[in-house]
């Protein structure tokens, strides 16, 4: 069960709600639910940067679009998130799609803030009905005539930017939007200064590591981002775009754990992701080490960092004919494993 969608659809299913007629409501950081039948097929338009999602509604017959049309809708639902400040961006380009006298329905889960979102839209914005389903809150509010200034500092301060304490562009909702991660760091500190040739970075984000192989191996010929978050994938493009030199640079939106091909790169350097929602997953990094064993030639080599905690020496050793421990803090482990 997903429970913001069920969540979010429940006053429609009730009653106190009614869906859009066809083509005239959207849905933000939308994803599959068993409760999207055929009315809300024909009824929304989703917007979804997360490539496993997007493809997901894709297939069951949603209209998909990665921005909004200048027409004004007369229904906006939106799936908060655990980041307050995207939830509050997004609530922000709802209005400014809405038309006056339309609806706004949101919903997110009570452990990651939906009440804080509610009160303070309710204090800043409009009145809003809310009620709990589902360990959830979904609350909703009539777009009214004016645009209360709230709304453009919310949207502001979910913008894109160049980040002071990194000096890279990023946005909020994006993994570590705001500083270099630990991990990240550790691994840049321990990168191979003779990495060279065909290079892929795997769960690239805003593109840190990728700005560090550019930065410090100059035998790079081409370097290929794989990212399933394509508002990242901005952001990386933005970072590298000044600094790629003679190195060919490609971004691809693209979910990993289905492959990146085979037998095609040198190197591969990752900082593979663990979470699946709020919930540790070491499938996830797994399936990440066993595509990068797919896509390197013979003798390429693997740099990836990882929690110490996680267990992925068992599909290293099955997929690699050799790996080592680079470098150990007491929270993260650099390994290097040779196909």
């Amino acid at each position: 069960m997903s429970e913001p969608l069920d969540a979010l659809l429940h006053p429609f299913a009730k009653s106190l709600l009614t869906p859009p007629a066809p083509g005239r409501g959207f849905l933000l950081r939308a994803h599959w639910g068993a409760g999207l039948h055929d009315i809300w097929r024909q009824g929304l338009v989703c917007l979804q940067s997360f490539k496993p999602d997007h493809d997901l509604l894709a297939q069951a017959g949603f209209t998909m679009v990665d921005r909004l049309s200048n027409e004004k809708f007369d229904l906006g639902l939106c799936l908060l998130t655990k980041h307050k400040a995207e939830n509050l961006a997004n609530i922000a380009r709802a209005w400014a799609a809405v038309k006056p006298g339309g609806l706004i329905v949101c919903a997110g889960r009570v452990d990651t803030g939906a009440a804080s979102v509610a009160r303070q839209v309710e204090e800043s914005v409009a009145s809003v009905e809310m009620i709990a389903k589902y360990h959830c809150k979904v609350f909703w509010l009539e777009r009214g005539g004016g645009s209360p200034a709230a709304l453009a500092a919310w949207a502001a301060a979910g913008s894109q930017r160049c980040v002071p304490k990194t000096g890279f562009y990023a946005q909020p909702g994006l993994y570590s939007w705001d500083k270099i991660d630990r991990g990240s760091a550790l691994l840049a500190d321990n990168l191979p200064t003779d990495l060279g040739g065909r290079i892929a970075d795997l769960g690239a984000g805003w593109g840190y590591l990728s700005a560090e192989v550019l930065r410090c191996c100059p035998s790079v010929s081409s370097l290929d981002l794989f990212e399933a978050e394509d508002l990242a994938l901005a952001a990386a493009r933005r970072n590298l775009d000044p600094i790629v030199g003679t190195t060919t640079v490609s971004y691809r939106w693209h979910d990993v754990r289905n492959g990146i091909g085979t037998k095609y790169f040198d190197a591969i350097i990752m900082n593979p992701p663990f979470h699946e929602g709020k919930d540790a997953d070491a499938s996830l990094g797994q399936r990440f080490i066993a595509a990068a064993a797919d896509g390197l030639v013979l003798g390429g080599r693997l740099i990836m960092v990882a929690n110490r905690q996680l267990p992925y020496e068992l599909v290293l050793k099955r997929a690699f004919r050799r790996f080592h421990v680079v470098a150990e803090t007491g929270l993260y482990k650099v390994i290097e494993a040779i196909r």
